[in-house]
């Protein structure tokens, strides 16, 4: 068995920070998954007018022996609409709940709060982000909601942490709230049968239809125009990159579930396309810009030489006249 899983960490599909790795990827790459991520959540309106701003995510933490120990947060970013802006700060956790996440989570969330300070005379103004956390593994410990309070001289403040559970969702809500973030990760609300599924053929093939079905739904929302199509790619290429990591102790799971999406990320281009798609249109969009500038410049030279042209003449014209004059 340790020589089988050696076999298989040295796929390329396989990461050892398979699950952060593909929250980061989504909420860097994807602002059409992040934005309907963030209304539902935090009942917000943004549009397709909305901009995202990614912000610092590595910090400092001190402690008390003066060591500092890096942290990177797995999200931090300030979202833009009608020259308003709000600051947002997700962590994605695979493991079980425990209060050491709300320490981390008041570490990171002071960190950005600095980041993001004014001094205002002698005053220092901090604004602490919205904060979120997204819970990938069922645990009966898990809260509802969380929140830090904070005693200062002057009284208490507090603020909520929201606490998002994969396993509150079904794929029928994840798809009609537009939540394809936590599309990835939906695997891991079958973990626990993982070993019965594996040795019943007929459990393991309802699984597959499972995200069969996911499949094609993605499909429809790209059709519709729900999803870019570099966020349809991601997402397939990140769920398999996911049920991959979680089902390595169980190879039925692991080859039918994982053989399915394999199969349609064959048929996807490779998302560095997308990127070198985008950065010749940009290329192309400059040299546009600097051809129609360029037909501007052109014209307006024009009309300058018909206006000096137009001058030279009425100025002959004048001293015609005042030869006559004379």
């Amino acid at each position: 068995m340790q020589e089988e899983n050696k076999d298989k960490k040295a796929s390329p599909l396989y990461s050892e920070f398979a699950y952060d790795d593909a929250y980061r990827t989504m909420e860097t790459e994807c602002d059409d998954i992040v934005i309907p991520f963030v209304n539902y959540f935090y009942n917000e309106n943004y549009d397709n007018t909305a901009k995202i701003t990614r912000l610092r995510n590595e910090h400092y933490i001190e402690h008390a022996d003066q060591s500092d120990e890096k942290r990177i947060t797995d999200s931090h970013f300030k979202i833009t609409q009608n020259d308003v802006s709000k600051t947002y700060h997700f962590e994605c956790e695979s493991k079980p709940y425990d209060n050491s996440i709300l320490v981390r989570m008041f570490e990171y969330d002071s960190q950005t709060a600095l980041d993001e300070s004014k001094s205002e005379g002698n005053i220092l103004r901090v604004r602490f982000p919205y904060a979120g956390l997204l819970l990938l593994r069922k645990s009966l410990s898990s809260p509802d909601r969380a929140e830090v309070i904070i005693e200062t001289p002057k009284g208490e403040v507090s603020y909520d942490i929201k606490i998002i559970k994969i396993s509150d969702f079904s794929i029928d809500s994840i798809f009609e709230n537009h939540l394809y973030l936590m599309i990835p990760f939906y695997i891991f609300n079958y973990e626990s049968e993982f070993k019965s599924i594996n040795e019943d053929a007929e459990r393991t093939e309802d699984l597959a239809d499972v995200f069969r079905n996911i499949m094609d739904r993605l499909d429809e929302e790209l059709e519709k125009g729900n999803l870019s199509a570099l966020s349809h790619n991601v997402i397939i290429r990140l769920t398999h990159k996911v049920v991959y990591k979680l089902t390595m102790k169980h190879n039925k799971v692991q080859d039918k579930v994982g053989g399915i999406m394999g199969g349609k990320v064959l048929d996807l281009p490779d998302i560095k396309v997308f990127h070198e798609g985008k950065a010749e249109g940009k290329a192309e969009g400059r040299a546009e810009g600097l051809k129609e500038g360029e037909a501007e410049r052109k014209k307006l030279a024009d009309k300058n030489t018909k206006l000096e042209d137009e001058n030279a003449s009425l100025k002959a014209e004048l001293e015609k006249l005042k030869r006559q004059m004379k």
